[in-house]
């Protein structure tokens, strides 16, 4: 058993694991204030076991500590400088998800700069400036009447050289025909009919067994099919994991050789209910839906240069709000590309100019700047609008303020019993979104042929958008 050390001077430090002793408390106290391996309260004299317990303290008594911090203990004088002070130096990390290639991310500008240069091997930085540029023509022609109303003059003689109508004329089942054809009975057409003689009828409600002779083509068919895996000459083997295709029962010619006038299986075919078909009926009775549809963007699939053709000028209008005029869809072309594409952004809040949306991200997500941007009450509209729609914003209570229990406290002033709330802190909680027009790339994976070594190189095509 080792031997218990005395203290050799009258005070000795309270903690359990100290040895230190001193010849007035004042220096005790003085020395557990300045150890960095103590964890005291100079104000209260209380003994703590981690510094996590001294901050908690410190920040359920505001009558001898003022405003604390509840992650640190520092103490404050009001309650917007311990905001601030939690805002930037107790950061809460995000947790972004890209949306093409599933990367993680903590930071909102760390996922825009991943998207703007070209690191997403799935989203590609021509879509994504092509996201933002959407968003900016959406906004203007929303919110400028003006504008609304000219873009729509550029497409309707496009729209009114289309016709839907499956059957043209006028129908006469809604006009008042009881004077026009009096009486006169009128006998129905009647359906074109085959002749008499080329009509087979059976007797029975079966028809007959085909001759022996097809029934024996079709016994030896079926002899060749195997169930169990055995080699087949013309028929589809059961379970057999050689090909990847469906098994069949039947060969191709048993098939033929039991149904000879059988139809194909037609391809299936959209229900009328189907998102799909709405789109489509709701496109061809009010025109393009400018939320979802990529109608300026000559590098998308949606892209017709004729929907902002004059035929009174003979020329193609831009559709943008620029009102330039060319006589070939390829200068059309040449100048949404060159002229629409975003070079530089600027900060509503403090004019600042950036060069780059991935600058101006990480501008609006330091709270601790001068601007106050992010603190604007449509700031979640802003980000949907500077990230293409890839972004989202909600202000939420950090996760360590939610339990914020009340401690009954006497207030100085009055000499009652109060409860007592320490203030909660927030955060922006940022969002990963998905854009109206995006379209799900067609991700291809070629495999080459195997090089002289016996390798395999795999070859990654850019997705077909």
């Amino acid at each position: 058993m080792p031997p218990v050390l005395q203290p050799i001077k009258p005070f000795r430090c309270t903690y359990k694991d100290c040895s230190a002793s001193y010849d007035s408390e004042k220096m005790m106290k003085s020395h557990k204030k300045h150890s960095d391996e103590h964890d005291y309260c100079p104000v209260c004299d209380e003994d703590f076991d981690s510094y996590e317990d001294l901050a908690q303290h410190k920040a359920y008594r505001p009558d001898n500590h003022g405003k604390a911090c509840r992650v640190c203990g520092e103490e404050f004088k009001s309650e917007s400088g311990l905001k601030r002070h939690i805002e930037l130096n107790h950061k809460v990390d995000q947790k972004l998800t890209c949306v093409g290639c599933n990367g993680q991310f903590y930071r909102a500008s760390l996922l825009i700069e991943h998207l703007e240069f070209g690191h997403c091997r799935i989203i590609s930085t021509s879509q994504f400036q092509g996201h933002i540029v959407h968003k900016h023509l959406v906004d203007q022609l929303l919110h400028n009447g003006p504008a609304r109303s000219r873009f729509m003059e550029k497409i309707s003689k496009y729209d009114a050289t289309q016709d839907t109508e499956e059957e043209g004329g006028i129908s006469i089942l809604d006009q008042d025909d009881s004077g026009m054809f009096g009486k006169e009975k009128y006998e129905a057409i009647r359906p074109d009919t085959p002749p008499e003689e080329n009509l087979v009828v059976h007797p029975g409600p079966y028809p007959p067994l085909p001759p022996s002779t097809m029934m024996s083509d079709i016994t030896s068919q079926f002899s060749k099919t195997s169930i169990n895996g055995g080699n087949s000459e013309t028929g589809t083997v059961v379970g057999s994991e050689d090909t990847g295709r469906q098994a069949k029962i039947w060969g191709t010619r048993a098939a033929r050789t039991l149904f000879p006038n059988a139809k194909p299986t037609p391809p299936p075919t959209p229900s009328e209910y189907s998102i799909s078909q709405h789109d489509q009926a709701m496109e061809t009775d009010h025109g393009i839906n400018i939320m979802k549809t990529r109608f300026w963007d000559p590098l998308s699939q949606e892209w017709n240069p004729d929907r902002f053709y004059d035929s009174v000028v003979n020329m193609y209008f831009c559709p943008f709000i620029c009102e330039q005029t060319y006589s070939i869809p390829a200068d059309l072309n040449r100048h949404i590309i060159q002229d629409h594409r975003i070079t530089r952004v600027k900060c509503p809040g403090c004019c600042k100019p950036f060069r780059s949306v991935t600058a101006l991200m990480a501008h609006c997500e330091s709270r601790g700047s001068r601007c106050s941007v992010n603190k604007a009450y449509d700031y979640g509209m802003f980000v949907d609008k500077l990230s293409g729609g890839f972004l989202g914003v909600v202000e939420k209570i950090r996760p360590d303020h939610l339990n914020n229990k009340s401690v009954l406290l006497t207030n100085k002033e009055t000499g009652r019993p109060e409860f007592y709330t320490p203030p909660v802190a927030s955060y922006l909680q940022y969002e990963v979104t998905k854009p109206a027009d995006y379209k799900e790339p067609a991700q291809k994976r070629v495999e080459a042929a195997p090089a002289n070594k016996g390798h395999t190189f795999g070859v990654n095509i850019r997705p077909q958008w």
